[in-house]
């Protein structure tokens, strides 16, 4: 099926809110939206539904349905609803999935501390009737709360203990998923040579299901290594690859990032020329699905690159192009960054009022925030000008 922007920009939304959809099709996420979309039109909504005749399974699958579609208040009311006659009926295969359900909004508003609180109870219960594979799903969900959280030790405890249920149970999806996520703990601390090796456990098992996203994904992830690494050869190499599966199953949003990672990576190898098509091609296709966030993100990296080209001009033009963008949509990290960003190149240019003034702006927002570390580098940046 064609899949419209509007239509492939809520795919990405969900598939960020739902980890356990990323092994999906787009066309299978794109057909739950639609049935979700009709389905509110005809009618199934928290206002218009008698919660008390619905089953505890169908309130929970209508919790769902909305937290697709982005009604998270309404879905909460469902997912209490069904955990409430789950209860009455000492129903605790019910009890689990709703508790894990009602984590997963938890984790969605980034309420970690509730997430959790919610996701052990649903521990507990999968424990008590001995479902291994809900078992694994929850390893996963409390290892991604560490993970957001910077818990990393702790992250890596509990995907490993997800990863011994799905090896016990077969689950070679699970298991790829799961292999990809410990990779990226291990990137994140920087441990190089374990990501790789997970990274390559998960593709092994990706080609082994003939999972093309989940392939795609491993080498995209690989390429980022490789580039932190500085094996640009290794990592154009995994790019080029990844690219090549996300285009074939018009997956426009990777697409568009895997185009980012290649400019960023030509911007490393001081091939400026190339960065800046590779970044445009991503710049267009975010504007196209309207992933505004990223779109900011384009024009920051496009400013970098005509930077390093000497083009002031056009790289003033790009910084403020994302900084307005970051602003519109209320993005102060990312303004934040930009600001520094304005800070360096006004100081490279040897105007010292404007470099201090943006240089203060950031240093606010990243209080504002709360990334004390970065307002502690833009205070540095200050006394040194």
């Amino acid at each position: 099926m064609a899949i419209p922007p509007e239509l492939q920009q809520m795919i990405a939304q969900v598939r960020q809110q739902y980890p356990h959809l990323a092994s999906l099709p787009d066309e299978v996420v794109a057909q739950m939206l639609l049935q979700a979309m009709q389905e509110q039109q005809a009618g199934l909504s928290a206002g218009e539904q008698d919660l008390e005749e619905m089953s505890s399974l169908e309130l929970r699958r209508t919790g769902d349905q909305l937290m697709n579609t982005g009604r998270c208040d309404e879905a909460e009311e469902h997912y209490f609803a069904a955990l409430e006659k789950a209860e009455q009926t000492d129903d605790l295969d019910g009890q689990c999935k709703c508790a894990a359900a009602l984590g997963g909004l938890c984790l969605h508003r980034g309420g970690f501390p509730q997430a959790m609180a919610l996701f052990q109870q649903a521990l507990a219960l999968a424990k008590r009737i001995g479902d291994r594979h809900m078992m694994s799903v929850i390893y996963d969900r409390i290892g991604s709360i560490y993970f957001m959280q910077g818990g990393y030790p702790q992250a890596i405890e509990y995907y490993k203990k997800g990863l011994e249920f799905d090896q016990e149970i077969g689950d070679e999806q699970s298991l790829a998923v799961g292999f990809g996520n410990l990779g990226n703990v291990y990137w994140k601390q920087g441990d190089f040579e374990r990501a790789i090796q997970a990274y390559k456990r998960a593709l092994e098992l990706d080609i082994k299901i003939d999972e093309e996203r989940g392939t795609a994904q491993d080498y995209g992830r690989l390429g980022n290594v490789y580039r932190e690494q500085g094996r640009y050869d290794l990592a154009i190499e995994m790019y080029q690859k990844c690219l090549e599966i996300f285009l074939h199953i018009d997956d426009q949003q990777n697409v568009a990032t895997t185009y980012d990672n290649l400019g960023i990576l030509q911007i490393r190898l001081g091939n400026y020329e190339q960065a800046i098509q590779m970044l445009q091609r991503a710049l267009e296709i975010m504007q196209q699905i309207g992933d505004e966030p990223g779109v900011a993100r384009q024009y920051g990296n496009l400013a970098v690159a005509y930077e390093n080209m000497g083009d002031v001009g056009q790289a003033l033009a790009h910084y403020h192009k994302s900084l307005a963008n970051t602003e519109r949509i209320g993005d102060q990290h990312t303004s934040a960054n930009q600001y520094l960003n304005l800070g360096h190149f006004y100081h490279k240019q040897g105007d010292v009022e404007q470099a201090r003034a943006h240089v203060e702006k950031a240093k606010a927002l990243y209080q504002m925030v709360g990334d004390a570390q970065r307002a502690q580098r833009a205070a540095q940046a200050l006394r040194r000008l």
